[in-house]
């Protein structure tokens, strides 16, 4: 099972560069009963390799400046660091429905008109 939900997350972060992370805490919480904390971290730390590979497969088709993925990236880690000590702090069933209603706030947006 973790090969394929690790499959799906792959292509996920890849063709959407979204919505993996939530895959994968959701099989990790739900599924294998992992601490909603640790799920949290390990989706980010598997998240940020697919990530950097993936961003090898973009810039063989779409132009963009390694500047801004630089720039991004830094304050991204920053940010990260922040928001991993805020997490730490915060009950498991709030982070999960905190997740719940932005998902289904996403999806909402999406289908009403989003672009």
């Amino acid at each position: 099972m973790i090969y394929f939900i690790s499959l799906i997350t792959g292509i996920l972060n890849g063709v959407f560069a979204s919505g993996a992370g939530q895959i994968l805490v959701i099989y990790l919480v739900f599924i294998k009963k992992i601490d909603t904390h640790i799920a949290r971290a390990l989706s980010v730390s598997v998240l940020c390799i697919s990530s950097v590979f993936s961003i090898f497969g973009y810039m063989n088709f779409i132009d963009f400046e390694i500047k801004y993925v630089i720039t991004f990236a830094i304050i991204s880690a920053i940010t990260g660091m922040i928001g991993t000590k805020l997490m730490k702090k915060i009950p498991a069933d709030i982070l999960n429905i905190i997740s719940g209603v932005l998902i289904v706030s996403l999806t909402l947006y999406k289908f009403i008109g989003g672009k």
